[in-house]
């Protein structure tokens, strides 16, 4: 029997990736139906069913069947997508999630037969129980398409009726029939219809298809003077008129000749490995559960640069190996001008290699951002708010591992913007706002970092709500609320415990959080900031170092040993006399640019002893972590150089106070200290 464990982390990839495709896609089919997205969806399902099968995971296989199955049938009915068919359709999305999460995890499995049995329920009901699932959708041919333009060039609105007949009518084609001539008689030009004139002439099971019909109308008549005129035909149980636009059919015309000339995969291709799509094909990234295998894509472009290089790297090692013969045998003096020459362009090398292995480990931030359309669309669903998602930047790219970590804040952010920021559609349209609310994301890079914005138009966060709050609870005192600038109390949100929600809200909990959000983002080493008008929206704003693995570090010695401060949070370096220590409150600081800086000892923060001090003035280094601030004195300030993080390994395990270690130059160990930890710990 062959090892399928071997397969095991291709099969999760590929996976992913038509999970994130699946995601997008059906998003796409909700806000736009078109026969594409249908294929597309058919395509990726039977792909997961072939792979699914291949591994002999069952549960997911099945499953994956009857959703392939289901897309099958809407697309050979020509069937309009309802919310029912999109609400299943993404339910068996997050079952296959499910499935996945627990075939990393090594089971046990869900059983999802109740959902199976739905989607068959679903797609085997007579036309006469669902009418909104299986009424035909309009697609205008060439002829039709310019009879359409015609009637929109004449000034005639052009309407597209979808009725219902009622149960008990005897001959439904035939009534069928007298509608249309009707239409066409009183009401204005039918330019095409989902149905063909049957007549008496239709068997028993043809006249029952035309209970549910639709047909498109140039009239002059407005649409509910049209509505109102239909539903006084006799026989007709229901009437709907929506507006209907030519050049979208012939679109739709043009998307449904493009299915036709792409065959649908044979199901003898279910037995055999689904190949992975291409890279262009389609973005992946589908979230991992965790345990998922740790691997980034990289493209053959940039390993062969990477091989280019280390070829140059192994042509200097034999030219230093050749010169260190020259020079025991000949004029060592020789040998060693020509050594500085090799070793400048080793240096050079290394740098523009490390620059490539640091981008084998960044990835788009779309990869991330790809996950929130769904989110958005389900937070609108639960609030009965409208929420548009707009997304851009998504190019910008980062470390996986920053990527990884990034996720839970920023869904916290959407769902508190979602749920408190955006207003109901009757207090938006109150304010005169537009009913729908506007979430937007963006991320770009600046200098040595990426900033990723969160902005909504909602109402904002008021200042003084903020204090009264933190009063309540306890957090200031009524004198420290007076005191409190407009962007300090509103910085208030981020102290533990911190809530202005009036209820326990199912989508963003009890109001707890911000400070997670911003303790998970100092510990990426990034920072936070709110801007925000009341009535107009907030903006959140997220600044985060590249990468995890090669900092900037400040060498700095203490009590005779160097240990390195990260760059991005030492805000600056200031020598001080003694004099200028000051006691405010009982504690040691010094004034900075009129701010007061409280001031440590390095030596007490990490419990070395104190050296004797001869000089009279004080290094002191500022270290800065989201929004605080703290002085510390050091025995000496060595210089930045960039520094490689290493692990401090699984048998130390967490330490707060350090975020890893890196080896020097001479090949001394330095430490690499947390800042949270200085300025908060």
């Amino acid at each position: 029997m062959m090892d399928l464990s071997a397969y095991r982390d291709i099969f999760i990839e590929e996976l992913n990736e038509q999970l994130e495709r699946m995601d997008q896609t059906l998003l796409s089919l909700e806000r736009s139906p078109s026969p594409e997205y249908v294929q597309t969806l058919f395509r990726s399902a039977h792909t997961v069913k072939g792979s699914s099968s291949t591994m002999a995971f069952g549960e997911m296989s099945e499953l994956t069947h009857q959703v392939e199955y289901a897309l099958e049938w809407v697309r050979e009915n020509n069937a309009a997508i309802g919310s029912e068919f999109i609400d299943l359709m993404f339910r068996a999305l997050d079952a296959m999630k499910t499935l996945r999460d627990e075939y990393i995890g090594g089971g046990p499995f869900s059983d999802f037969s109740a959902l199976v049995s739905e989607i068959r329920s679903l797609i085997s009901r007579p036309s006469g129980e669902m009418a909104a699932a299986q009424r035909k959708q309009l697609v205008l041919g060439p002829e039709e398409t310019l009879k359409a333009d015609e009637q929109a060039a004449a000034g005639r609105t052009l309407l597209e009726v979808r009725i219902e007949l009622a149960g008990d009518c005897l001959m439904k084609a035939a009534r069928y029939q007298i509608v249309m001539n009707r239409s066409e008689d009183e009401l204005g030009t039918v330019i095409a219809s989902t149905q063909p004139l049957q007549g008496t002439g239709a068997t028993e099971e043809e006249d029952e298809t035309y209970r549910l019909f639709a047909f498109v109308i140039g009239t002059q008549l407005e649409a509910q003077a049209l509505q109102d005129k239909l539903s006084g035909f006799s026989d007709v149980q229901s009437v709907e008129v929506l507006p209907f636009t030519a050049g979208a059919a012939a679109a739709s015309a043009s998307s449904a000749a493009c299915i036709e000339q792409s065959p649908a995969p044979h199901p003898a291709e279910a037995s055999a490995p689904a190949q992975a799509p291409s890279r262009q094909a389609a973005p992946s990234g589908g979230e991992p559960a965790k345990g998922a295998s740790q691997t980034v894509r990289v493209s053959v472009d940039r390993l062969d640069h990477l091989m280019n290089l280390v070829g140059e790297l192994l042509i200097d090692q034999t030219s230093l190996a050749d010169l260190r013969t020259e020079g025991l045998r000949g004029d060592p003096a020789q040998a060693l001008n020509t050594i500085g020459g090799v070793s400048d362009h080793m240096s050079r090398v290394i740098k523009e290699l490390q620059d490539g292995v640091m981008k084998t480990r960044m990835l788009p931030i779309d990869q991330l951002f790809s996950r929130f359309p769904r989110l958005v669309r389900d937070l609108s669903q639960k609030l009965g708010k409208q929420l548009d998602l707009v997304i851009q930047g998504g190019e910008t790219e980062l470390d996986r591992t920053i990527i990884e970590e990034l996720g839970d804040p920023l869904i916290h952010l959407i769902r508190n913007s979602a749920d408190h920021g955006i207003e109901s559609p009757e207090a938006r349209a109150a304010a005169g706002k537009p009913e729908k609310g506007r979430i937007s994301l963006t991320s770009f890079h600046e200098e040595n970092h990426v900033v990723i914005m969160l902005e909504d138009d909602g109402k904002g966060i008021d200042g003084e709500i903020i204090k009264a709050s933190a009063i309540r609870k306890g957090l200031i005192t009524e004198e420290q609320a007076v005191r409190l600038t407009q962007a300090e109390a509103v910085n208030l949100i981020f102290e533990p415990g911190f809530s202005t929600a009036s209820q326990v809200s199912e989508v963003s909990g009890r109001g707890v959080g911000m400070d997670i959000v911003r303790s998970q983002i100092g510990r990426l080493n990034g920072i936070i900031d709110i801007d925000t008008r009341p009535g107009a929206g907030t903006r959140f704003t997220i600044r985060l170092p590249l990468t995890l693995a090669i900092i900037k570090g400040l060498l700095v010695k203490v009590a005779g040993r160097l240990v390195i401060i990260p760059m991005y949070n030492v805000s600056e370096i200031v020598r001080i006399s003694p004099d200028d220590v000051q006691s405010i409150q009982g504690q040691r600081a010094i004034i900075n640019h009129g701010k007061i800086v409280p001031l440590y000892w390095l030596h007490d923060k990490l419990h070395y002893h104190r050296t004797e001090r001869t000089a009279k003035s004080i290094p002191v280094v500022i270290v800065k972590s989201v929004e605080k601030s703290a002085a510390f004195g050091v025995d000496e300030i060595i210089g930045n150089q960039e520094v490689v993080i290493k692990s401090l390994g699984t048998y130390l395990g967490k330490m707060n106070h350090l975020s890893g270690a890196t080896i020097l130059g001479n090949g001394s160990v330095a430490l690499i200290l947390e800042a949270p930890f200085l300025v908060n710990g």
